[in-house]
């Protein structure tokens, strides 16, 4: 079974890697973030929404420059701590001198720039005739965090010439994954020397601009695969340098105020005293939105809204560095759970199903990981898993006709050939064959329960049937013993004795001696009981007696019968023995005698000879006690 589990475990690393598992991932991943959505509004940032009522007020986008550099001077008048605008500028227009002296003037911290623009690369080596306006800023303090792209810079929509206070610049490119949902984003986009940050980190430039750019290896088992730090903003980066969009709730979830309603100076309830401002379109009819786990077409300026809250926060959804690694691991803590668990049922019909199930287990410890921000693989290890649970149950077949041949081969030395098969076929277990063992057996017998229950109503009947076989079956479990089997009016219990070498005979007798008084505790303690149970339960015509035989000897245990309708057996001579002394009691007149090979025990009770008689099955007459109750 190692063997199979070791190459289980192989195919789900090369699994967890193969696309399909990373996709199906991916969408269990978004399922959640909405399960798992936070509700409220965050202080530290608030969304200026472009949106279709600035748009009937103010005119279609884009707007004129003169315009763009009032709301710039707005925004920075009403206290905003920075402005991040999801939004570029590429070819020259009207307005540009109003807009340069709006970015050129410094912020209420006295340090300028205030204001982050953004610009766009083309990466996709698919776009035909890609545009190339503008030009690109790079950022000589971005962080040696290179993406890994696998085309370069085909396009691009930069900033116009005519901005030249736009210092500050960060590319808003888009890289949503096949599906089209937006999980991720490149930090940093390298051509050659030059290196152009995402928006948000172009941002936190600004709001630390004293402070360096550091590269920190991240946690190797949950990750990130690395964190990048500047001051109190700490960004998660994957293995390929991207970062993850740590989404958290939904768009109207954060605190917003329309261009329009800046422009006319209304508060509309915000204040941007020192707060993260992010300028962006909602207005669906600029089509600038992105496919989110909340929404399929969710305003852009909410992603970055996203990594800016984390990055203030620290904190992220991160994803192991390795993920093979972490698949693995996963699907070794569900083998070892359904290890323990499934064993236990022995028959595969019940076997696969309670696998299969346990092999959802990934599922839940996804989740809680979840709970925590980590993403961790789940269709890999669900599949490794499954695999394991029909590897469980083929097995557990296997070995069922391989014990199925070897009892038919054991049996064919002692009944016919087509017998031996037909009881083979039906796979019982050991125990269910025969379990020999050596003890003291108890038979009780309530005498005239037949013919009582004939007499009365059934359900008094069953009351008393069931109290009989409660009060044997406590009294007996009480001191060691165990109902065994019902025959009628006669109840048969067991006491056990382990099997011991020829050198420990000394703790034989004793142990004989024990299960012997055990056995006869219980007896004194249901002539008591019970008889006082059957005193008020029987009637003028039909009298109940109670009578208590106890032997000690071989017996046998044993289920017979198919599959579907077994019953138990107990057998032996011991068994015989008991039941041969039930119908002296009366004779003898006495409720409670013990058998020759008990009282050998010299059990430390009173015992009075009865004579000597001869029993069903005995070779000889036999000597039999009285016990006094």
């Amino acid at each position: 079974m190692l063997t199979v589990l070791a190459v289980i475990g192989v195919l789900v690393a090369l699994l967890a890697a193969w696309n399909v598992p990373v996709a199906i991932d991916a969408q269990v991943q978004d399922r959640f973030t909405r399960l798992l959505a936070h509700h409220g509004q965050r202080s530290d940032i608030v969304i200026v929404d472009i949106d279709e009522s600035s748009l009937a007020q103010l005119g279609p986008w884009p707007w004129p420059r003169s315009v763009v550099g009032e709301l710039v001077r707005r925004l920075r008048d009403r206290g905003a701590k920075i402005q991040i605008w999801d939004a570029y500028f590429a070819e020259p227009a009207a307005g540009d001198d109003a807009l340069n002296a709006a970015l050129a003037t410094p912020g209420r911290a006295g340090k300028a720039p205030d204001v982050v623009l953004g610009q766009v690369l083309v990466l996709d080596p698919h776009v035909q005739s890609p545009p190339r306006q503008g030009s690109l800023k790079p950022s000589a303090t971005a962080p040696a965090a290179c993406a890994d792209l696998p085309e370069g810079i085909s396009g691009h929509l930069g900033v116009a010439d005519s901005l030249p206070e736009a210092s500050a610049v960060g590319h808003v490119t888009a890289t949503p994954d096949p599906d089209g949902a937006l999980r991720r984003l490149p930090a940093v986009v390298c051509r050659g020397t030059e290196r152009f940050p995402q928006l948000t980190l172009a941002a936190v430039e600004r709001l630390a601009p004293e402070m360096p750019w550091s590269i920190v290896a991240g946690n190797p088992l949950l990750g990130p695969d690395r964190w990048l730090a500047r001051g109190p903003w700490k960004f998660a980066l994957d293995h390929q340098g991207f970062l993850p969009i740590p989404y958290r709730q939904d768009h109207a979830q954060w605190q917003a105020l329309t261009a329009l309603q800046v422009l006319e100076g209304r508060a509309g309830g915000v204040d941007l005293r020192g707060r993260i401002v992010l300028v962006g379109a909602t207005a669906l009819g600029l089509a600038d939105t992105v496919s989110t786990p909340f929404h399929a077409n969710a305003p852009g300026v909410s992603v970055h809204a996203e990594l800016m809250a984390a990055a203030a926060a620290g904190a992220w959804v991160v994803a192991p560095p390795h993920r093979a690694t972490a698949a693995v691991g996963v699907f070794l803590l569900g083998a070892v759970v359904m290890g323990v668990v499934v064993p236990w049922l022995r028959r595969p019909s019940v076997m696969l199903p309670l696998g299969l199930l346990v092999a959802l287990m990934p599922l839940g410890v996804a989740l809680v990981a979840r709970m925590v921000d980590v993403q961790l693989p789940v269709s890999a290890p669900i599949a490794g898993l499954m695999l394991v649970a029909f590897a469980l149950a083929a097995l557990q077949i296997d070995r069922e006709r391989r014990l199925s041949r070897l009892l038919a081969t054991h049996l064919e030395s002692v009944l016919p050939r087509e017998l031996a098969l037909e009881i083979a076929r039906q796979r019982p277990s050991g125990e269910s064959l025969g379990r020999p063992g050596v003890g003291v057996v108890m038979a009780v017998r309530v005498v005239g329960l037949e013919r009582w229950s004939a007499a009365v109503d059934s359900l008094r009947a069953l009351a008393l049937v069931h109290g009989i076989s409660t009060l044997v079956e406590r009294h007996a479990g009480q001191q060691g013993g165990r109902l065994e089997q019902v025959q009628g009016e006669t109840l048969l219990s067991v006491w056990r004795l382990d099997p011991l070498g020829a050198g420990d005979q000394p703790v034989r007798e004793e142990q004989r001696r024990h299960a012997v008084e055990s056995a006869l505790r219980t007896a004194r303690a249901l002539l008591v009981e019970l008889q006082d149970l059957l005193v008020h339960s029987e009637g003028e015509s039909q009298p109940l007696g109670l009578r208590i035989a106890v032997e000690l000897g071989p017996y046998l245990l044993a289920v017979a019968g198919s599959p579907n309708a077994r019953r138990p057996l107990l057998l032996g001579s011991a068994v015989d023995a008991a039941q041969g002394l039930l119908p002296l009691c009366e004779e003898l007149a006495s409720p409670l005698l013990l058998g020759h090979a008990a009282a050998a025990t010299q059990p430390r009770v009173t015992l009075q000879p009865m004579g000597s008689f001869l029993l069903p099955d005995g070779a000889s007459p036999q000597l039999v006690h009285r016990v006094d109750p």
